[in-house]
């Protein structure tokens, strides 16, 4: 039997690289996506079933050739991972237009320019299956996130709509809904809190709050290895079931519990508690011991500042 083959977006680190490393070590094709591979010379040399391609996903040409140069190379494809993002943080009144723009370009645009040059072959195909990697922000959003999680809300949408749309052509839909975890989109947040902003006179108002949604972080020693989510992307990608979302870690599920059974006030009042005051210490027992996580998550707070 022919190994199956997966297309990865976003590998350089964090989750993409953790899932391009899980499929190959299994037997799949990998088609693995980078800005620049000049860049990672080395990287997956371990692995001679994994090819590497340049991809910035908001680049209609270098979509286009991607998905050209995957149906050349393996035929078919079995498995899409539109895994690619970037993350936006801090209040969104000092955050400016082209930072939040930029947010949905590259996490809602440019997600949907790479699932719509892979659709007509997996439509051909009639089979396949595309997965999309959202936040658990996009099941109960956070303050400071705005923008990152309202773009991760319009992802968990458009597979909503896509998992009915394309099940006709027998090509299935899933989308993974990941809590903390140690990766490194947190060394590379955009950072909506600067002096240089538009609404600069305003960031004063916000540090005291923000500090205090930060110390959260800063309190819990360790989360979630990448790996973990590697890990249920294989899992969601052998499954025969009709279930589409799959959320990762148990942050992730403890929110999307309490967002269904509390009062929405209730929901909304515990939020601003977070952010009113810093966080008491059996708050960061309880997060801690809710990640339960092995790997330290790195923020660069000399941007925060």
């Amino acid at each position: 039997m022919a190994p199956q083959t997966i297309v990865i977006t976003g590998t350089s680190s964090g989750f993409g690289k953790a899932t391009v490393e899980h499929f190959a070590a299994r037997g799949w094709n990998v088609a693995a996506t980078v800005r620049r591979p000049q860049d990672h010379p080395t990287l997956f040399a371990q692995f001679p079933n994994v090819t590497l391609f340049p991809l910035d996903v908001t680049n209609q040409a270098q979509v286009d050739r991607l998905a050209a140069a995957t149906r050349a190379a393996y035929g078919s494809i079995d498995v899409l991972v539109n895994n690619a993002g970037q993350l936006l943080m801090g209040p969104l009144e000092t955050s400016t237009m082209e930072q939040i723009r930029a947010q949905y370009e590259t996490n809602v645009f440019g997600l949907i320019m790479v699932t719509k040059a892979f659709i007509p072959l997996l439509r051909a195909q009639g089979s396949g299956m595309i997965m999309n990697v959202a936040s658990a922000s996009a099941k109960a959003n956070f303050p400071f996130l705005a923008a990152y999680g309202s773009s991760k809300w319009a992802v968990a949408g458009l597979s909503e709509a896509l998992a009915v749309e394309l099940a006709p052509f027998g090509i299935k839909v899933k989308t993974i809904f990941p809590g903390a975890h140690a990766t490194k989109i947190f060394t590379k947040i955009a950072n909506g809190l600067t002096p240089d902003t538009a609404a600069a006179a305003a960031a004063p108002a916000y540090r005291p709050y923000f500090a205090n949604f930060l110390a959260v972080q800063d309190g819990v020693p360790n989360v979630p290895s990448p790996r973990n989510v590697a890990h249920l992307i294989y899992r969601a990608a052998r499954a025969n079931s009709d279930q589409t979302d799959y959320l990762a870690g148990r942050d992730a599920v403890l929110q999307v519990l309490l967002r269904r059974l509390l009062p929405q006030r209730v929901f909304k009042r515990m939020l601003v508690s977070s952010i009113l005051r810093p966080p008491p210490p059996l708050m960061l027992r309880l997060v801690g011991w809710l990640l339960g996580g092995t790997e330290r998550v790195e923020v660069d707070r000399n941007a925060m500042s």
